[in-house]
């Protein structure tokens, strides 16, 4: 295994990597690859701002952060020569965290990020990132990534008629019509300002989250929220401590638009004016 080793203060800008990613070719699986960070500190002021932004309490270090502080790690793995696999069009399908002991702000610790999993699917290649944090060898949190880098349908399949529905199907309709009810607990206004807000607190500054002009030749009819930005005001929406969590990107959120926030017990969703689920969160 490929390991990069490095201090947190040699890390590059997230904005100079990104322009190496977009740049990317080939149709490679991801090699064994990983990033070691001795030291990694999570800075008190930019925690604050991100928590200012996203709708979270002050001075909390909030799971979420711990894939936003490391994405200039992710970005030097997936711009490493080795690496031979075309991220434009790269989608966030599901991200996960897992806390054994909360992380604390200004405190160093070791972080590794690896390749965990990276296969061929009918969609296209599909990827998965672990970030673990330890502190002298003991595991204390982690977050799992997965994207899929799409590859060009040949053929679209007709969509089943309305009554044509498998028994799985029909499984899945039952265990939600006997589940508890879901309860609107917030609407939010979504705008192209508020995703270039989020860029300069991130530092994501993809630019099919900033304007029409620059989400257009990405394929998109509009700019789209960061993925990362619902699952900090789903998040913020939990009122307990957790140690588990987890986000299943369903589709993207163009802007501008105004989506439905509601809950029921141990879950969390997004929902666009269609009704239609945007971003759904499960947590212990």
């Amino acid at each position: 295994m490929t390991t990069i080793t490095l201090q947190q203060s040699q890390l590059p800008s997230s904005v100079s990597l990104l322009g190496k990613a977009l740049l990317k070719k080939g149709r490679k699986p991801l090699p064994q690859i990983a990033v070691s960070i001795n030291g990694f500190v999570f800075d008190s002021q930019r925690v604050n701002r991100y928590n200012a932004s996203c709708g979270l309490p002050d001075g909390g270090l909030p799971l979420p952060f711990l894939f936003v502080a490391t994405q200039p790690a992710q970005l030097l793995l997936l711009t490493h020569p080795d690496v031979s696999l075309k991220l434009l069009g790269m989608i966030h399908t599901h991200v996960s965290f897992h806390q054994q002991t909360p992380l604390e702000i200004g405190k160093p610790y070791d972080f590794r990020l690896e390749v965990v999993a990276c296969s061929q699917t009918e969609k296209g290649m599909e990827f998965e990132l672990e970030g673990r944090f330890t502190l002298d060898g003991s595991y204390l949190a982690s977050y799992r990534s997965r994207c899929l880098v799409r590859e060009r349908v040949r053929k679209r399949q007709s969509a089943p008629e309305a009554n044509d529905v498998g028994s799985k199907d029909l499984e899945s309709l039952d265990l939600e019509r006997d589940a508890p009810t879901w309860t609107r607990l917030d609407t939010l206004p979504l705008t192209p300002k508020i995703a270039r807000s989020y860029a300069a607190v991130s530092g994501d500054y993809n630019p099919i989250h900033l304007y029409w002009l620059t989400a257009k030749p990405f394929g998109f009819k509009a700019p789209i929220i960061h993925g990362m930005y619902s699952v900090a005001r789903l998040f913020a929406a939990i009122d307990s401590p957790v140690s588990d969590v987890k986000f299943t990107f369903r589709r993207p959120t163009f802007l501008p638009s105004t989506v439905q926030l509601e809950a029921r017990e141990g879950e969390l969703r997004l929902l666009n004016h269609e009704g239609k689920p945007l971003v759904e969160a499960q947590y212990r």
